[in-house]
């Protein structure tokens, strides 16, 4: 996706999220983005028509609300309609996760991934969700993979940062200065 849509997908989704806040209806909101998501990678045709530029919106509109009506709530309808008329048709792919990174941030939740070379240890795992709270101050949703070619320690990935404390990433890192001294 391009940076505009990725902006404009987080506006689209701030928008909608403030919306749902005041009626009380995140969950609802995104469970239904989450099931629109479902449909939209299970119908390959849908997408398809959502994303054509010669469909006019009216068609889309008339279209979405008759497959929608009975499967979303009428805040969901209403914005999928928006997006027709706006023509913003492609970022409707991005609004789950945008949603889901503002009700985490409402809930002062921090997604984080930590890759290591083996299986870490429960005591691995809770050291790393403690270091990541007390460096955020958020409570810690921790999801761990497995990756051998880090070759040991771990690598976390959180918003937009990375901590590599992976053997590789240490490597790499002594070969860059070490070709900049040479």
């Amino acid at each position: 996706m391009a940076s505009g849509d990725a902006r404009a997908a987080r506006r689209y989704a701030t928008a909608l999220f403030q919306a749902a806040k005041a009626q009380n209806m995140v969950e609802t909101i995104e469970k239904d983005f989450a099931s629109l998501q479902e449909m939209i990678q299970a119908a390959p045709a849908f997408q398809q028509f959502w994303l054509s530029p010669l469909i006019p919106s009216g068609r889309k509109r008339e279209i979405a609300a008759k497959l929608l009506q009975n499967s979303v709530c009428p805040l969901t309808l209403a914005f999928v309609r928006l997006l027709a008329d706006k023509r913003r048709e492609a970022v409707l792919t991005e609004i789950p996760a945008e949603l889901r990174l503002l009700a985490d941030q409402d809930k002062g939740i921090l997604r984080a991934e930590a890759t290591f070379a083996v299986a870490p240890t429960p005591q691995e795992e809770n050291d790393i969700r403690e270091s990541l709270q007390k460096r955020t101050g958020k409570n810690v949703t921790l999801h761990v993979h497995v990756d051998p070619d880090i070759l040991g320690g771990v690598l976390v990935r959180f918003n937009d940062n990375v901590l590599d404390g992976s053997v590789r990433g240490t490597l790499e890192r002594l070969r860059e200065h070490m070709l900049q001294d040479a």
